[in-house]
């Protein structure tokens, strides 16, 4: 705590920052647009997960029930259904209503229902399985339903959503990767930035150690410049991500539009933004100590085996 920087150990830190100025603030730039690819992809996963959700493409299997069986039964049915972990939803379908269907979809299949003598469907539970649920998941889950009261059948298809699941896995490991690609990047930058706001000086250490100043008054001004750094690579990842948000926003909307709906991306709360200021503070803090503190080692060692 001691070197938590007050009002005077920030003018130092300014002071330290002052030096070298111009490289200073292409740093900062650099490491705050690479910050700002980071948050914004955060971001962008927050908000549009729940529109992903919703527009998810899951697989449905037709549980075939027992002629006769009742409203009652149905009911019961479903309700145990729904307790099963990778069932999502359920709903009945009567033989007449599934007739009716395939009856409107053309002419041709009218004329060919009309000569039927009866109506050959059976009633039907379509059950829709959750979004995450991997394919062996809901083979299990299948297996389970057949063997229940009033199930006669089931017709599941898995072959393309095992090729989908195959895809969103590989997907998933490249979004991973990309991810931790850009997090590493934009680490290496505000450590760059972070040397550069606050050099120390073998010669004016060793003055000041002359002068009876202890190694932790000499840390007081690269910390406080780190901690400074930090602060204006948060405030420029903000900047930047907010102008990205508001191009992907209108992205969104117009992507939207094109289905004759209104898309609007919440933009994160400010606790959320507030967490991550506090982050990049605690960060540079620490950071800028742990650096100090070595390079203060380093040139004490150098200066014992002199």
């Amino acid at each position: 705590m001691s070197e938590y920087p007050s009002a005077g150990r920030l003018r130092q830190g300014l002071a330290s920052i002052g030096r070298r100025p111009l490289a200073w603030a292409a740093a900062v730039a650099v490491a705050g647009l690479a910050m700002a690819a980071v948050l914004l992809g955060a971001m962008a996963l927050w908000s549009l997960r729940p529109l992903l959700e919703q527009g998810s493409i899951g697989p449905e299997a037709a549980l075939m029930l027992v002629p006769g069986t009742g409203a009652a039964e149905v009911e019961t049915l479903r309700t145990s259904l729904l307790l099963l972990p990778m069932v999502s939803a359920t709903r009945f379908v009567s033989r007449d209503a599934a007739l009716a269907q395939i009856a409107a979809r053309t002419p041709a299949d009218r004329d060919a229902i009309g000569q039927l003598a009866a109506n050959p469907l059976p009633d039907v539970v379509v059950v829709t399985f959750r979004a995450e649920a991997a394919p062996e998941a809901i083979e299990s889950t299948v297996a389970t339903a057949r063997k229940m009261p009033r199930v006669d059948g089931v017709e599941l298809d898995l072959g393309w959503y095992r090729k989908l699941w195959a895809l969103g896995r590989v997907g998933v490991a490249v979004l991973a990767a990309v991810a931790a690609a850009l997090v590493v990047h934009a680490a290496g930058w505000v450590l760059v930035a972070l040397a550069v706001a606050a050099p120390i000086d073998a010669r004016r250490v060793q003055l000041l150690w002359l002068l009876g100043a202890d190694d932790r008054a000499v840390r007081r001004a690269p910390v406080a410049a780190s901690l400074l750094t930090a602060l204006s690579v948060a405030v420029v990842a903000l900047l930047a991500s907010r102008a990205g948000w508001l191009w992907l926003d209108r992205q969104a909307d117009a992507v939207g539009r094109l289905y004759g709906k209104s898309v609007r991306l919440p933009w994160p709360p400010g606790a959320w933004l507030a967490w991550f200021v506090v982050a990049m503070l605690a960060a540079g803090l620490i950071a800028g100590s742990i650096r100090a503190r070595l390079r203060l080692r380093a040139l004490r060692q150098t200066v014992a085996s002199r």
